[in-house]
């Protein structure tokens, strides 16, 4: 595999030209200019300017730095000068020298926020005539979302996909069809049923699903209640989404030795998992992990999804550049961000492995063509989904995901609680615990 390739595809964890990305007039839809030339109809005349960006949480190597951010953006804009620094934010703050661009992922984003440093970017949008319907739509409801409706507070650049990777070996040696492009959670369940037996010496298992929290935040519900202030776990959307669970869970032979959640390792490494749910990113760091991508025969499916949420897959999960507002050089930093959204910056995003955060099938198409990792698999198959809404999200999450991924779902996957009483005991526990702090 393309050494390239590899670092962008696993680092991406910690995602024809229809149409442009800035809007134009009629009459220049009759001939339109590639969203490139469209960024500097609007001339730069910020002047030399060296902009000092940050990765706050979305793996961006140097060597991503300089093909997709310092080597456009001089081609187009040769005064300007991107520096990416090392330090950590909080060593920046302290020392009053704040970055003019950072990049974060959208769930961290809330800590930006936190610590008052985005622009909003709504003036700058209309200015430019950014087009945010070209857009993975999930990707600026959710940016939305994140403003309260009222601002903008990052731009997307580049996103991660859900998936479902199957072991063809498996399905051959047990002569079960392979999963359909798109399928429910039931329906993945009952291929996993089929999969899940014991055979020379083995026990192979079906599927692993995602975790508790994972399906809660597909299915777009929140854990703490803002209104009151307090944990919430007991209500009817949270019992189904466990009980959904729960049936994996009950599948004989699933549980090993108490064990209700498996190692990633049993299905790149072990190989007796017939299907993993995940990312694509992710997918292609425990291929890597394991050595190669050819230990067995594998192709892929969309992520699984909610039987009354038709055409939803995993959660959205995107990275955004986030301007300083307290930057000296936001014009500058404005070049930065259109020359990011510009066909041509996406398109090699998309063949190096990052997943175009425009929804335009001819870049997509052109995902990880950098490396043959991909040669003669379903990948389009993984975009016949859309990303799943977010539910609200609050800084006491992380505590309760961790009451739900934890004492909850073994509570009931190993000791057989009730799901009704092991949701109860998890919201008192969350409750007390953030009552404490």
């Amino acid at each position: 595999m393309d050494k390239t390739f590899r670092i962008a595809l696993s680092l991406f964890l910690i995602p024809g030209m229809i149409g442009s990305l800035f809007g134009c007039s009629s009459k220049e839809a009759a001939g339109p200019k590639s969203p490139s030339d469209q960024a500097n109809v609007r001339e730069y005349k910020g002047g030399p300017a060296e902009l000092v960006v940050l990765d706050y949480s979305t793996g961006t190597t140097e060597e991503q730095f300089q093909k997709f951010f310092v080597e456009p953006v001089k081609a187009k804009f040769p005064e300007i000068n991107l520096v990416q620094t090392k330090d950590s934010l909080e060593k920046l703050m302290t020392a009053g020298s704040f970055p003019d661009i950072i990049l974060v992922s959208n769930v961290s984003l809330i800590n930006i926020l936190d610590m008052a440093i985005p622009e909003d970017l709504t003036k700058m949008i209309e200015t430019y005539n950014i087009n945010l319907g070209q857009i993975e739509p999930a990707a600026v409801q959710q940016t939305k979302k994140l403003g309260d409706q009222k601002a903008f507070y990052g731009m997307p650049f580049a996103m991660n996909y859900g998936a479902l990777v199957y072991n063809k070996d498996i399905f051959d040696k047990f002569g079960v069809a392979y999963p359909k492009d798109v399928m429910t959670y039931e329906e993945a369940l009952e291929l996993g049923k089929k999969l899940t037996r014991s055979d020379g010496g083995t026990d192979y298992i079906g599927i692993m699903p995602p975790d508790l929290r994972q399906m809660y935040w597909q299915y777009g519900v929140p854990v703490f209640d803002r209104a009151s202030g307090k944990a919430v776990l007991t209500t009817d959307r949270h019992a189904k989404v466990f009980s959904l669970l729960q049936q994996f869970y009950s599948v004989p032979g699933y549980v090993e030795k108490g064990k209700f959640r498996h190692s990633t390792d049993v299905f790149f490494k072990d190989q007796r998992m017939a299907m993993y749910t995940g990312w694509i990113a992710a997918a292609v760091l425990y291929f890597n992990k394991a050595g190669s991508s050819d230990l067995f025969k594998w192709d892929l499916a969309a992520h699984p999804g909610y039987s009354d949420r038709p055409g939803f897959g995993k959660e959205v999960d995107y990275h955004m550049a986030v301007v300083n507002k307290e930057s000296k050089y936001k014009e500058a930093a404005y070049m930065v961000l259109t020359t990011l959204l510009s066909e041509e910056v996406q398109t090699k995003m998309s063949k190096a492995g990052r997943v175009s955060v425009l929804k335009n099938d001819e870049i997509r198409k052109a995902f990880g063509s950098d490396s043959d990792l991909f040669k003669g698999k379903n990948l389009q198959a993984i975009f016949k989904v859309n990303p799943s809404p977010l539910p609200d999200a609050s800084k006491y999450d992380p505590k309760i995901n961790a009451i739900v991924n934890g004492d909850v779902s073994q509570d009931v996957a190993v000791k057989g609680v009730d799901i009704n009483t092991a949701l109860r005991n998890g919201e008192e526990k969350a409750n007390k615990e953030m009552t404490i702090q």
